[in-house]
């Protein structure tokens, strides 16, 4: 029987050999969520998994259940079931087969009866890109460097171009590999930042779809969070015990993040208003706990906060996915609804803070105050994970599109923020008193009380200021 994905992950514990030193121990380096690929048989693919291990030397990202490397390893599973079907070694493949393959990409659908593609022109560009210096790759192995070049068996070629680095003059060099059997890049679709209309809406469809008190709990706050930090699907999953804990005991609340896409390891700090960082307690302390107990035990506790109901185990950037296409499908929100446009509309709206903390006029204010005050520039960077400002470039104009909405500065949207979270409270315990018992309410009621007092004392010492 063929296999359906042709490749899989090396456990958590695994490590891998790289050396013997001179007493003759074998010395080992970690090497977990390496994708082993095998052929639609079975057998073991030896091509492939040189070119995983050549990808895991360059340094691409594992996080999150395989990260880069899996994703080049979902790719290429197309190209090797490809040159399975047609009985052809990757090493004589030739120009008009892989064209016939790239072919192949682009005119697969759903089903025979619809003209709906599964993928659109940038996907399939991204596989054939993966494919080629894969392909570069078997021609190494083979000692045919020229394998993949203009004159090559296959006929592709590797182009340069440059990314400017904001804040100094140099530019890095980035390459990209290039086939006449590409189609035209679709035009790449701006997405919004996620409205106030339809958080609203996924909140109350948690009501309709979740079937436990768990899972309505971890789909309140995990909406929360994304809101509330701007964080990456994975960002946000990596979120531990430990660091909520943490910020408990700060007077000014910071909640400490991973931050993705950077080779080495780096957190960065976000502050989360009072009465969120209560309900995320209350989440910890009763309703995972209470999971953790009955499924791997208090004692084998991981320490993550987003966990699976059913094994305790933490959960993978997809589930956040998964979860916010079950909610935006029961809520019935036609537009696009996904957890990156959380992000989108965190970026913009401290944006639009900053904006109006330092009184910019236009665009081209702005952009220069990001690169001249060194204090906007570290705080943008600081809340966002963004190594380089000019990934920013798009939400400035989102921002300045707002900011005749949107008059406050930066302490005044922290006060906002903590008054809506105090109010989103208020919402919540009004939906769930049908659930819960009078006690239940009455203890939630009296905290959220007792966090009001706070927030309204800290109001009015910043308005006598």
């Amino acid at each position: 029987m063929l296999k359906q994905q042709l490749f899989s992950l090396t456990k958590e514990n695994y490590r891998l050999p790289f050396a013997i030193d001179g007493r003759g121990t074998v010395m080992t380096t970690r090497a977990d969520c390496i994708p082993v690929l095998s052929w639609p048989d079975g057998r073991w693919c030896l091509e492939a998994n040189l070119y995983m291990l050549e990808l895991y030397e360059r340094g691409l990202s594992r996080k999150n259940g395989g990260g880069s490397l899996k994703t080049y390893a979902a790719n290429i599973s197309h190209f090797i079931r490809y040159c399975f079907d047609n009985r052809t070694d990757f090493i004589y493949l030739t120009d008009s087969q892989f064209t016939l393959f790239m072919k192949g990409l682009q005119v697969e659908s759903k089903s025979k009866n619809s003209k709906i593609k599964i993928r659109d022109a940038n996907t399939i560009i991204n596989i054939g890109r993966n494919c080629l210096d894969f392909l570069d790759c078997v021609g190494r192995f083979h000692n045919q460097s020229d394998f993949v070049s203009k004159k090559g068996r296959i006929r592709a070629e590797k182009k340069e171009h440059q990314i400017k680095i904001e804040g100094n003059n140099k530019r890095i060099q980035r390459s990209y590999w290039y086939h006449h059997a590409f189609p035209l890049p679709d035009p790449k679709v701006k997405v919004l930042p996620i409205s106030s209309i339809n958080i609203k809406k996924l909140q109350e469809a948690i009501y309709q779809i979740s079937h436990s008190h768990f899972l309505k709990r971890r789909r309140q706050i995990m909406l929360m969070m994304l809101e509330i930090t701007g964080g990456r699907r994975g960002e946000i999953v990596s979120l531990t015990v430990k660091s909520v804990m943490k910020a408990k005991l700060m007077k000014e609340p910071m909640l400490e993040l991973m931050t993705l896409k950077r080779r080495s390891s780096h957190k960065r700090q976000i502050p989360i208003p009072s009465p969120d960082l209560d309900r995320l307690i209350n989440f910890i302390e009763k309703n995972r706990r209470h999971v953790v107990r009955n499924t791997i035990g208090l004692n084998h506790d991981h320490g993550y906060v987003f966990i699976s109901e059913t094994s305790g185990k933490p959960l993978r950037a997809q589930t956040i996915s998964q979860e916010i296409y079950l909610l935006a499908k029961a809520a019935g929100i036609e537009e696009k609804a996904h957890a990156h446009m959380f992000r989108h509309r965190f970026i913009t709206k401290l944006f639009v803070a900053l904006i109006e903390q330092h009184n910019i006029q236009n665009k081209d204010d702005f952009r220069r105050a990001l690169l001249d005050v060194e204090a906007m520039k570290q705080k943008v960077q600081q809340w966002t994970g963004h190594t380089n400002t000019a990934s920013l470039e798009g939400y400035i104009n989102l921002a300045f599109e707002e900011v005749t909405n949107f008059k406050k500065t930066y302490d005044a949207l922290m006060l906002q923020r903590r008054v809506e979270s105090a109010c989103n409270q208020i919402s919540l315990i009004r939906n769930e008193m049908i659930s819960l018992s009078i006690t239940e309410v009455s203890l939630q009621i009296e905290q959220l009380l007792s966090t009001l007092l706070l927030e309204l004392e800290h109001c009015n010492k910043y308005q006598t200021r």
